[in-house]
């Protein structure tokens, strides 16, 4: 059993923030009343929540109420921030959840008192804060205003979950809504507003013979990793397809069929885009039967320099796959896996 909670308060210049009391009770159903219409957009409303949140109030579970300087109107309600699934030991993270009431939403104050929680949230436990080091909150993709105000103070959007909560949604009806994750880390704050939110670059050769397969594979690569395809057949030239990758912001999957004599080529467009040939994974697709070995082989022979490419470029980590034998969707899986991962053995399916 959690030990008894001490006060948690923080003061700005136009608001004040306090872990809630129950003096606070009655001006917080004022002020969720007035604010009903907004707040059923995306949220039950519950003018009797803070009662009971106020009963499990605990060193891991806290409610910041904002409360504004100037007040205006029957009560000085700016704003209600929940801090729970508060997880310790080696994670040290929570989520949060919040809400702005009438009639101060609008105005800024919620984003004040915002920031006065975080670094509530952020300060050392033996300094008087929460000590924690992560800090997520979940917003529904149609709600701009609010994730807007996340991103205006500096966290940055790490991922979609869908079907996560049960809620109104843009019909007013309740059901499994999808969200989007927020997420502002400890050494980040305070943050400057509007930062990036890519995520680690993933950028793959995947490379083979005519018949190999190799435009299917990296199709299917290409949508497991969630990047951009870009494929040597449909680029206008060699130089527009290092262009494509270099301007991609999340990498992407470059597909072809790619000859010895591509190698200085290949290494000066992956250089275009930032990229040392030597870090970036290549697929080597096998001919999918040795009748299309043959025939690509023979196509090979016909272009370019009569050599054809019977091995990977090997500029960097090579993953082979025989597709003689088929890639199934776990094979696809795995494959997708190992390239996040930066893993660079040989790969047999």
């Amino acid at each position: 059993m959690s030990p008894e909670p001490g006060p948690l308060t923080a003061s700005g210049d136009r608001v004040r923030v306090a872990t809630v009391r129950e003096q606070d009770i009655a001006p917080y159903r004022r002020a969720v009343e007035q604010s009903r219409h907004r707040l059923a957009r995306w949220n039950p409303v519950d003018p009797d929540d803070l009662a009971r949140a106020l009963l499990l109030q605990a060193r891991d579970r806290r409610t910041f109420l904002i409360h504004a300087l100037s007040v205006q109107g029957d009560h000085d309600i700016v704003g209600k921030v929940n801090v729970s699934d508060v997880v310790r030991g080696r994670f040290q993270s929570a989520a949060m959840g919040y809400d702005a009431y009438d009639p101060y939403a609008g105005h800024g104050l919620f984003a004040d008192g915002l920031r006065l929680v975080l670094n509530l949230l952020f300060t050392p436990g033996e300094a008087g804060g929460l000590g924690l080091h992560r800090v997520a909150a979940a917003v529904q993709p149609g709600n701009v205003r609010s994730a807007g105000l996340l991103r205006s103070l500096g966290f940055r959007r790490e991922g979609f979950s869908p079907s996560m909560l049960w809620l109104p949604g843009a019909d007013g009806r309740n059901a499994w809504q999808s969200h989007d994750s927020y997420v502002m880390l400890a050494e980040q704050w305070p943050a400057a507003p509007y930062p990036a939110s890519g995520g680690p670059e993933v950028v793959v050769l995947v490379n083979g013979l005519p018949g190999s397969g190799s435009a299917t594979l990296a199709r299917q690569l290409a949508a497991e990793l969630r990047v951009p395809l870009f494929s040597q057949d449909v680029a206008a030239s060699g130089r527009a397809l290092w262009s494509l990758l270099a301007d991609s912001p999340v990498g992407g999957v470059v597909e072809g069929c790619f000859w010895p004599d591509d190698v200085r080529s290949v290494s000066e467009g992956l250089l275009r885009g930032g990229l040392q040939a030597a870090a970036v994974p290549e697929v080597w697709c096998h001919p999918a039967s040795a009748e299309a070995e043959a025939e690509a082989q023979g196509l090979g022979r016909d272009m370019a320099t009569g050599r054809a490419p019977t091995r990977p470029l090997g500029l960097g980590p090579t993953l082979a796959v025989d597709t003689r034998r088929g890639v199934g969707r776990a094979d696809v899986v795995r494959l997708a896996l190992q390239l996040r991962a930066g893993q660079s053995p040989a790969f047999e399916t």
